[in-house]
This record gives structure tokens, sequence and C-alpha cells, in this order.
């Protein structure tokens, strides 16, 4: 029996005359944490509404806790939306509860869950409290909530630190890394590298409507590749021993450089600093190993050298177009045409059919109109 909790192959999504997804294919294996990266707008909140049963796929095939039938497992996924929707006369108790009732929850255990939950997201002094006072960070912990209150077997995230400050953006990564011992299958959209380092265990890169790259963060978790350290004073005699350690190692009176950096390498540079009574100030890599996949990858570039095992550079799957700016979206240009190619739209134009997208229960946190532009 297959331990894959998501199964993507092939995959195609279309509005209108505009490709969002061409050809991605992945895979998420129970108990894993799955990061997502991609710029603004290359379709990672497209795969999300796949993977939820709000929108069809063009071609292509999408298993999610082994069955292709998404009405039947949606009860197991917990999802949590970039933009969220309430209503703000509610408490977050109150809200937890009509969302529990909703899901098919009641009597003491609902209770007991609703409790549970805003315990864990760190909630339960403000529970009482209008959800129309909080600030944008604690919605987004009531969100968390609610995707966590059936227990789900796999919980979707998209760009959950979006929009919040530097504060909220640390408690929220706090909060989700506490969840991790949990056990739930977590499948994370996000444009942000930080995010990616750590909360993840895998990570892919969503370019051209493709998976262009993958890694495990584990294999990123090392020297990049080059490294500035900054320093209060380095005489000639000490500049000299430094460079002497290799043409990667250049020096000024108060920084190293090291190019092609090694933990070796690296190590050497800072025991000779130590041991001159150098006081290193800081260090840090000029280009992580992480943002080098990333860009390398949306930029359809050159070779990746990584420690082994290597990231899998999918060039096969890297279309011949232009390299994507690292900012720049691909499908907005197109969303004045009218031609179904946003969610909304999408729902629209199916009109009486009564797709599943137009049944999304408590997942969806408000109406598909509030998520029709993170397509």
């Amino acid at each position: 029996m297959s331990t894959d909790v998501i199964e993507i192959e092939d995959l195609a999504k279309s509005y209108g005359n505009v490709q969002v997804l061409r050809g991605l294919s992945l895979r998420v294996t129970a108990g894993e944490v799955y990061g997502l990266l991609g710029p603004n707008g290359v379709g990672k909140s497209t795969l999300l509404h796949l993977m939820l049963g709000f929108l069809k796929p063009s071609s292509g095939s999408l298993r999610v806790l082994g069955s292709r039938n998404l009405d039947k497992v949606r009860a197991q996924i917990g999802y949590v939306p970039e933009r969220q929707r309430y209503h703000t006369r509610y408490t977050a108790r109150e809200y937890l509860r009509f969302i529990g009732e909703f899901s098919g929850l009641g009597g003491v255990g609902l209770a007991e869950r609703v409790e549970a939950e805003l315990r864990a997201v760190g909630m339960a002094d403000d529970a009482d409290r209008s959800m129309g006072t909080f600030s944008k960070g604690m919605i987004q912990r009531v969100g968390v909530a609610q995707a966590l209150l059936c227990d789900p077997a796999l919980l979707l995230i998209d760009e959950p630190t979006s929009g919040l400050d530097p504060a909220g953006q640390r408690e929220l990564i706090d909060l989700l890394s506490s969840l991790r011992d949990r056990g739930h299958t977590v499948f994370l959209c996000t444009h942000y590298l930080h995010e990616i380092e750590q909360l993840c265990d895998r990570v892919g890169v969503l370019t051209g409507g493709r998976l262009a790259a993958e890694a495990t963060v584990r294999d990123l978790r090392t020297p990049g590749g080059s490294a500035l350290i900054e320093v209060d004073a380095i005489s000639t005699e000490l500049r000299g021993s430094l460079e002497a350690l290799g043409r990667g190692v250049i020096c000024d009176l108060r920084t190293v450089r090291i190019r092609q950096n090694t933990p070796q390498l690296q190590a050497m540079v800072l025991r000779r600093l130590i041991d001159a009574g150098v006081a290193v100030i800081s260090l840090e890599p000029l280009e992580s190993p992480l943002e080098q996949l990333y860009t390398h990858a949306v930029q359809a570039g050159v070779s990746i050298r990584k420690p082994p095992p290597p990231p899998r550079i999918y060039r096969d799957r890297i279309p011949a177009a232009p390299p994507l700016p690292l900012a720049a979206p691909t499908v907005p240009a197109a969303r004045s045409t009218g031609d179904g190619d946003t969610l909304l739209n999408e729902l629209l134009r199916r009109g009486g059919d009564q797709e599943p997208a137009q049944r999304t229960g408590s997942r969806e946190q408000g109406t598909s109109a509030d998520h029709a532009d993170e397509a």
C-alpha cells in the first residue's frame, strides 16, 4: 500500500487560454512537511484549490489520501487559506464551535476539541473577544485552529505569514513548528525561503507550471557557496596567513570573504582568527544553498552543485520560455480578459452543475470569491 498522501502526475490546469500548470508531478509521503516555493502568481494557490476539489484539472492525475474522489476525503483535509474572511461579530470560541457543528461535530467532544485547539494556537486567553478586535496574526492563529479542529490527516497551508509584521511572522512560524510533533502531513505553499528552512522536510520549486527542482532541506543546511566574516581588525601578517589557506580566501582590514566555502575551510579561517586574538563580529552566508536552488531553478540557470545526495533538477520540466523574474507573476496580465482566468469566474461558469467547489464547507473559510485572486 502506498504511503504517499499526495500523488500528482502530469497535472495541467488552464483558465481559458491561460495555462497555469503544465505537467506538474510530485509526491508527498505520510508525516512529511513539504514546502512548495515559487514566485507570486505562479500557480501555488491553484494547486491547493485542485487538491481541495474547488477546481478540476484540465488533464493529468491527482490523488489525495489514496483517493481521486476528493469529495470522499475532504473531511480529512485541513485548509489555511492566505486570505481569511470571518464574520467578525463572532468570538473565536463561538466561531470554532460553529465550524465544528458545520463539520458534523457536537456535544462534549466538540467543546473539548475547541478548547484544545485554542490552547494549541495560544488563543485561550482571547477566546471570548470579538474577532473584529483581532490583529492579523491572531486571525491567522484562529485559521490554524479551525484547520486542526477535525484532526485532519493532511494540512494545506497557503502563504501563512503573508502580510504579517516581523514579530507576527516569527510567532506564526513558531506555532507551525510546534505542531510538527502532532504527525500531520503538511503541504505548505510560500515564497519565503526562511519558512522552508525552519518548517519543512523537503522543498520543491514551482516555475513555468512544472516542478523545476526538488531537494531535502537537510541537504541544504550546509555552509553557503560563499561567506563573509566581519572582524574588528586584521593585521598584514594575519592577512597573508589567511589568504595562504586557499585562493578562495580574500581579506581586507575588517572582513574575510570565503569563496567556494566548505565546512573545513571555514573552520580553518575561524581558528586562525581566534588564535590570533581577533574578535569575530559576524559570520553570514552571502548566498544560502536554498537560495541558490531557488534562484537557479526559477531562472532555469546552470547546474547546481550541492553536497550529496544532490537535489534533483528536472531540466526536462523547465519550459523553453524566457527565464521567469523572481517576483513577476505569470498569470495576472491576462486577468482582464474575462476568459474565466480566476477561481470565481470558473465557479460561476460552471453554473448549476453543483461541482464540489460550491460545497466547500468549513474548510474554505468564506466564499470562493475571497480566494479568487489567489489563482
